[in-house]
Order: C-alpha cells, then sequence, then structure tokens
C-alpha cells in the first residue's frame, strides 16, 4: 500500500486525516512543519504529500517547491483552512488537488486516491 506523508502544524489536524487515512490502509507518515516533512520525503519512500499550506517556518509552498526540485512528479494534496489564496497557487506550484478546511474524510481518500493513481503507484 502507499505511503503518505501528513504535514500540518496542528496536531488534532494531523491525527484526524492520518486516521481518515489509515482507516483506508495507507502508511502514514506525520510532519509538524516543512523541513520536518522535506527531511522525511529525502529520506522514505513516500508516494503522496498531503500539507497545510500556513505553517511556521518552511509554508506550503515552499515545501511543495522544494519537493518538486527533487522529484517532478511527486503527487501532493495541499489543504488550507486560512488561505485562499495559497491554495491557487499551490496548483501554480504542482499540487495535484486542493482542499479547504474543515476536511471532509471521503474528500481526502478520493483526492489520495486520484494521487496516488497519478504517481503511478
Amino acid at each position: 500500500m502507499a505511503t503518505i506523508l501528513i504535514v500540518d502544524d496542528d496536531e488534532n489536524d494531523r491525527v484526524g486525516l492520518a486516521a481518515a487515512l489509515r482507516s483506508e490502509g495507507y502508511e502514514i507518515l506525520l510532519a509538524r512543519d516543512g523541513d520536518e516533512a522535506l527531511d522525511l520525503y529525502l529520506a522514505r519512500r513516500v508516494h503522496v504529500v498531503v500539507t497545510d499550506m500556513v505553517m511556521p517556518g518552511r509554508d506550503g509552498l515552499s515545501l511543495i517547491s522544494a519537493i518538486r526540485d527533487v522529484d517532478p512528479d511527486a503527487s501532493i494534496v495541499a489543504v488550507s483552512g486560512k488561505s485562499q489564496s495559497q491554495l491557487e497557487a499551490s496548483k501554480i506550484y504542482g499540487a495535484h488537488s486542493m482542499l479547504e478546511k474543515p476536511i471532509d474524510p471521503k474528500a481526502l481518500v478520493t483526492a489520495v486516491r486520484e494521487a496516488v493513481a497519478a504517481r503511478g503507484t
């Protein structure tokens, strides 16, 4: 099964997203910020990244850019409850899809399935 990296500075959001995807059988990696996420991405085989856009330090756009620099085929799902403009920009930076918080678990599962399929895994 695919490995999904969830990146969010809010612990409740990380845990909620992880629970929705674990129930579908995905292996889950968790990161509190963009720097930790990039380190995990480089160290592990990750099929899809689900990232918040607004985080301290390396934000979602910076993370997407850094990941796409090392892996142009990366599959990324951008999420935000605070910045519609960053969600829209995430598409330009290479996000596969975008979800607004609060996230409907079914929409998350659908977006991740599509991102896994786009990755060819």
